[in-house]
């Protein structure tokens, strides 16, 4: 069974990227309003019996929505996180703290947690949110067959640690936040400039030289690069699209399909087969 991924929206408005088999899907984080992402999931045929759960990366504001965590505690759907992201979250959420008291609020256990058909890991990713912040690989298994997805959408810097996470991954969400030129030339405040360059987020060159590394240390590069969280106003879709498809190629791995996101649109699917 194919596995499919498909980010409903990515931005400082708002982030969710469902990952599902056709019967069972897993949404990363669910920052948007329950009328636009339930809305978005009926387009692809799920509704509340098909979510097994919803993992969060971390707890600003535009990761995770309180009416679509509490619908999510309505219908018994987990809601999971690391330890560290979970205790902040109900600090911040009255639909975590009733889900903590029902039994719905899952943390992870040495970095794992099997969700239903999913098995998936977590890993921290340096940015700036109280709780920290983190990255999940989804990985669904069906027979001898094993599929996986990685994701991280905010992301200060990369590093080793932090490469191990992508390598050999079958398909990839990765921020493309800024394009340097226009985050400095923004109008922006100097500290505000400051923070995304040095731990927010990450600009196009610096993921385009990531996924190219993260490449080079697999042994098959991912069937497709989903370029999350582009910046409305410091970046453009085409840009972030011309850095990475020029990286990729530059080192031989033109063969990957790269996918754009938007803010609040759903873009392609992306099909693991």
């Amino acid at each position: 069974m194919p596995l499919h991924v498909r980010v409903l929206g990515s931005s400082s408005s708002g982030n969710c990227t469902v990952v599902w088999d056709g019967t069972h899907a897993l949404l990363v984080d669910c920052g948007f309003s329950p009328r636009y992402t339930f809305r978005n999931l009926r387009v692809l045929g799920l509704g509340p019996s098909n979510l097994t759960g919803v993992l969060i990366t971390h707890t600003h504001g535009d990761h995770f929505n309180e009416g679509v965590l509490g619908f999510l505690v309505e219908w018994r759907v987990p809601i999971c996180a690391p330890e560290s992201v979970a205790a902040d979250l109900i600090k911040r959420s009255p639909a975590a703290r009733t889900a903590a008291n029902e039994g719905l609020l899952r943390t992870f256990c040495d970095g794992s947690l099997e969700i239903a058909w999913f098995d998936v890991g977590c890993f921290e990713v340096p940015h700036d949110s109280p709780g920290g912040c983190y990255g999940y690989a989804i990985a669904h298994v069906e027979g001898q067959t094993r599929r996986t997805v990685s994701v991280a959408t905010d992301v200060g810097f990369t590093g080793e640690h932090l490469r191990a996470r992508f390598t050999d991954t079958d398909a990839i969400v990765f921020e493309s936040n800024h394009d340097p030129m226009m985050l400095e030339n923004s109008g922006r405040p100097e500290w505000l400039k400051q923070r995304i360059r040095k731990i927010g987020h990450l600009s196009n060159q610096q993921c385009a030289g990531f996924l190219a590394d993260v490449f080079h240390h697999s042994t098959r590069p991912p069937a497709a690069v989903v370029l999350a969280h582009i910046s409305q106003t410091c970046n453009t879709n085409a840009l972030a699209l011309e850095c990475t498809h020029g990286e990729l190629h530059r080192n031989g791995f033109s063969r990957t399909l790269v996918v754009e996101s938007f803010r609040m649109t759903a873009n392609k699917v992306v099909t693991v087969k």
